[in-house]
């Protein structure tokens, strides 16, 4: 397959629509629902967070959060290229077309006590690698050295390259941005992959007792749409698209406590 070649351009604004994305049962996108369900397990009331490139219709904090943000977190900080409405909920605070490569600064100058949790998904594909360290490193600037890092972007394998992504990262290529920006893999998990990866690249794991077993249960109900999102967590080296979960490293929590 023919390698696609990444471009010049500084970012993609291009975004995931309900009514575009949403009629189908792709892979790609019903995996954007279960990475969305992954992060709400993490979110507490008393969080303050951070969405950077939460997109217009803001699918984090909508379906997830139930009853509305004012009854599940403490503050709602989304920030996007692109326009977002005004939101109604003095808990929210949207930031539309703004580049937090550039301006993080304006983020820590309102919320000094930073944030619990930040979430960027399915963005540092979208941009220059130069932007995607500026972007790291804004994200270790707005952390609490407790707080935890959500990122997900897909997993370049050297032939698959889509056309409105600038730069897909390989798995150690982004593993080894994290590390330089300041951060410690806790974990990662694929979010959705060819099933036949696993079969070309792991035949003694998928063919074990159990994962065969349970392949072939689901099989009889769901198709390989469904069944590459529930067996990429077990297989994040062959997954097309990783979520990362990351906090400070120890000596970056100790540079970000403040002094007593």
């Amino acid at each position: 397959m023919t390698e696609h070649k990444r471009d010049d351009r500084d970012f993609d604004v291009t975004q995931l629509h309900l009514d575009a994305h949403g009629k189908s049962l792709h892979r790609d996108y019903t995996a954007h629902f279960f990475r969305w369900s992954f992060a709400r397990r993490f979110i507490r009331n008393t969080d303050n967070l951070l969405d950077i490139g939460c997109g217009t219709e803001l699918p984090l904090i909508k379906p997830l959060l139930g009853s509305g943000p004012a009854n599940n977190v403490n503050k709602y900080v989304g920030v996007d290229l692109n326009k977002l409405k005004p939101s109604k909920s003095s808990r929210v605070d949207l930031r539309p077309e703004f580049d937090f490569t550039s301006r993080y600064t304006e983020i820590l100058a309102d919320y000094p006590e930073k944030f619990d949790k930040i979430f960027c998904f399915e963005v540092i594909e979208h941009m220059l690698p130069a932007h995607g360290k500026n972007l790291l490193h804004g994200i270790k600037e707005c952390l609490k050295p407790e707080g935890l890092f959500f990122i997900s972007t897909p997993c370049y394998d050297g032939r698959r390259h889509a056309k409105n992504h600038i730069h897909e990262y390989t798995v150690d290529e982004l593993r080894e941005y994290l590390v330089e920006a300041g951060f410690e893999v806790v974990d990662r998990f694929g979010t959705f992959m060819d099933i036949c990866e696993i079969l070309r690249n792991d035949p003694q794991r998928c063919r074990s007792e159990a994962v065969h077993e349970v392949w072939h249960a689901l099989s009889k109900y769901y198709d390989n749409n469904a069944l590459s999102c529930f067996f990429a967590p077990l297989f994040p080296d062959y997954a097309r698209n990783n979520i990362w979960v990351c906090k400070l490293k120890s000596e970056q929590m100790a540079e970000n406590e403040s002094p007593i």
